[in-house]
């Protein structure tokens, strides 16, 4: 049995919302048809605790097709993750919508990297996020952390980026892909319910490789689900639904 979790990123969603209403995202707050699920807490510190027991020193970030701070419990999950995996990079991605002072202090501390993608279509900064810019310029200890760490990606609502995997509502002009992917290779996506997608792209689980509340992470990475995906994508992305109608090209 493999005893090395040749991953590089663990995506932990642990609340499957977003309150934002990107036209480019299949999950928008008014077009998500997921079943709300959160996390439980045993589940969460199953899948922290596995990677401690593993020393894990790739990138763990706390959301995937979510907003993470939906989620009240987000915090604690983070100081716990930290506290245990010491080798681990830590991350996050926010639309900052629900940040505040306090939390960022918290993802200040804890965090290796925190983004936040400012949705605005006039790319201004809303004001949760002017808020934390200012609090950093306001202080000197406070900014020489977060110009290490943090990242503010001003972005617009209603951009047209890549099909993800043909679900994105505002992409009606895909340009079919024949080369593979690396995401079933690098990138685990765990959703509340402990299920784990084909990647990233598979916004409504429509894919799952594993259940990590009944398996190990190494046996549904090294699982055969997983092993008949990339197997497939060696030859190329025909032969799975998804991947024909996806554009997304990591090289």
């Amino acid at each position: 049995m493999k005893q090395n979790l040749c991953l590089g990123i663990l995506k932990i969603e642990t609340i499957n919302r977003c309150n934002n209403v990107c036209s480019f995202c299949p999950v928008n707050k008014f077009s998500d048809s997921r079943i709300l699920k959160k996390m439980d807490d045993t589940l969460f510190y199953k899948i922290i605790d596995e990677l401690k027991f593993l020393n894990y020193n790739g990138v763990v970030t706390f959301h995937s097709n979510n907003e993470p701070l939906l989620d009240d419990r987000i915090c604690d999950f983070i100081i716990y993750a930290r506290n245990e995996l010491k080798n681990a990079k830590l991350v996050i991605f926010t639309n900052g919508t629900l940040l505040t002072k306090d939390i960022f202090n918290i993802f200040l501390t804890n965090l290796d990297q925190i983004i936040i993608d400012n949705y605005h279509d006039d790319l201004k900064l809303i004001k949760p996020v002017k808020e934390i810019y200012e609090y950093c310029l306001s202080n000197k200890e406070i900014l020489e952390v977060a110009e290490k760490k943090l990242v503010i990606d001003l972005r617009k609502q209603n951009e047209i980026l890549t099909s993800r995997g043909g679900n994105a509502p505002n992409r009606k002009n895909i340009s079919l892909l024949t080369s593979s992917c690396i995401l079933p290779f690098s990138q685990m996506v765990i959703r509340p319910d402990g299920k784990v997608s084909l990647c990233c792209n598979d916004a409504l689980g429509q894919f799952t490789l594993g259940d990590i509340s009944k398996n190990s992470l190494l046996d549904v990475w090294y699982g055969d689900k997983f092993e008949k995906i990339r197997e497939s994508l060696k030859n190329g992305r025909e032969s799975i639904d998804m991947c024909k109608n996806c554009d997304t090209l990591l090289l």
